[in-house]
């Protein structure tokens, strides 16, 4: 059906001339947008990033609205750091918005007294490295945040990176060595 190759309905239906900032959601959806159609074959400049985000906008992808709001030093800040150089490593395969579908017994949810029944969990992570040690979760937050309040917010996702940590090592048969938020706003990574 091609349904993950499909524009998020939300980037292409703000009114352009409102005067409205975009909602936070979309600006998240664009940036993560951005970082997944960056062509990872060269450097990672505000050039590039700029190149993207015309193409994203000429393909109608996303709006101009939300496209002033993607904070390009952020995106600059994740690959500069040691996590987001893991990408350019060679050795590494690396997934961007990797979909996954994992069942889970329910008797491993939480507060869950029913053994026998099977709990679906989809997601897309958005960063996925298979290192030679294992693998790498890395999920980009936009959440209106400081820096002092990235641990404390970083809890309200454990679960989630737990879940796709877990999805990821049996789907790929290998082991989960590291979880990563990445706070654009503060520009903090939180390991969980």
């Amino acid at each position: 059906s091609r349904a993950l190759d499909r524009l998020p309905r939300a980037l292409t239906t703000i009114e352009p001339d409102s005067g409205e900032l975009p909602d936070g959601r979309l600006i998240g959806t664009a940036t993560h947008l951005v970082i997944s159609q960056l062509d990872l074959a060269g450097p990672i400049t505000k050039k590039a990033i700029e190149k993207t985000i015309e193409k994203l906008l000429t393909d109608s992808a996303i709006v101009p609205a939300v496209a002033g709001q993607i904070d390009a030093e952020s995106i600059l800040t994740f690959f500069a750091a040691e996590q987001g150089r893991l990408i350019f490593d060679p050795a590494n395969t690396v997934w961007r918005e990797w979909p996954f579908t994992f069942a889970l017994p329910a008797s491993e949810w939480e507060n869950s007294s029913v053994a026998e029944d099977t709990i679906v969990i989809q997601g897309i992570i958005d960063l996925l490295i298979r290192t030679a040690q294992g693998l790498i979760v890395i999920d980009f937050k936009t959440d209106k945040i400081t820096a002092g309040q990235a641990k404390e917010r970083a809890g309200l996702y454990r679960r989630q990176l737990e879940l796709y940590s877990r999805a990821a090592s049996a789907i790929l048969k290998a082991k989960s060595v590291g979880r990563w938020l990445y706070f654009m706003t503060p520009r903090a990574f939180v390991e969980v």
